[in-house]
């Protein structure tokens, strides 16, 4: 049996196949409900991921923030002592 004899057999209506498009419109009428479903569910998933992303970014750049606020308050405190250091150094002549 050639390739288009087999798809011809499969496509042939049989009392089965006739009776799945008897309520053709019901049919169509709950494929166009799963399809609003699905796209709905795409939307709110692509939303989720977009808002995680977004917090994750927040979270990422606070983070960042209070390294370089504690960077710059070491390197203040490194200045301070240091400055402290050469202005109050015990030497003979500082007496």
């Amino acid at each position: 049996m050639g390739r288009n004899e087999i798809r011809l057999r499969r496509q042939k209506m049989s009392s089965g196949r006739i009776a799945q498009h008897r309520n053709y419109g019901e049919l169509m009428v709950r494929h166009e409900r799963d399809l609003k479903i699905r796209r709905i569910a795409k939307t709110f998933i692509y939303f989720l991921v977009i808002l995680f992303l977004l917090i994750v970014f927040v979270i990422v750049r606070r983070w960042e923030k209070q390294q370089n606020i504690q960077k710059q308050n070491s390197k203040q405190v490194v200045q301070t002592i240091s400055a402290s250091r050469n202005h109050t150094s015990l030497t003979p002549e500082n007496f």
